[in-house]
């Protein structure tokens, strides 16, 4: 999918897409920092979107021996995330159903879930319904990573989403600016 695409999508979603352009590589590599991929068992993704994280964290495991799927409900990049990635499974759903999908693959609860979900433009009811799903789905010590634009980090709704952070977790920390991304963005490195 190229940037004009990518736009079109966000200027038709607004609601559900919160970023202009795909995110990049070293934004993928900020995500999956905390996260030990040669220990880990099960890894699940919301928000595949054109499957840049998807696909960064599917070069990096052990497919065979780590359970890996993700989250995408948007239709366009549903099916962007489905081509680019075909090996992994990208499931049309809320990432709130996290623990009935760990369920559908004969566990309890995975070692880490990364998120390029759009947070700021859900409502608070739906961060509450995807992050309580989120505490239920990890294991304890388990990681959860998002991430949030530079830009945007002091705007009230960032504020929000990072005060629950910080309410939902044990320990939540900041990783360095991604400059290489655009926009620059910093990743929250959450642990149960």
């Amino acid at each position: 999918m190229d940037k004009i695409d990518f736009i079109a999508q966000f200027i038709k979603h607004p609601g559900s897409i919160g970023a202009i352009s795909p995110s990049s590589d070293s934004l993928a590599a900020q995500m999956i920092a905390p996260i030990d991929l040669e220990r880990i068992k099960t890894i699940v993704e919301y928000g595949a979107g054109t499957g840049v994280f998807t696909k960064y964290v599917s070069e990096r495991i052990n497919t065979e021996k780590t359970l890996f799927f993700s989250f995408e409900i948007d239709d366009k990049f549903y099916s962007i995330s489905k081509k680019q990635v075909p090996e992994i499974e990208i499931i049309k759903d809320s990432a709130s159903n996290v623990c009935k999908e760990l369920r559908k693959h004969g566990k309890k609860h995975t070692d880490a879930i990364i998120s390029g979900l759009p947070w700021a433009v859900f409502p608070d009811d739906l961060q509450d319904e995807i992050l309580h799903a989120t505490l239920r789905a990890l294991r304890q010590g388990g990681i959860f990573t998002t991430f949030t634009y530079l830009h945007s980090y002091y705007l009230p709704a960032a504020c929000r989403i990072r005060t629950k952070l910080k309410r939902y977790f044990s320990s939540v920390e900041l990783s360095p600016v991604v400059w290489k991304n655009m926009p620059p963005a910093v990743v929250y490195w959450c642990k149960k």
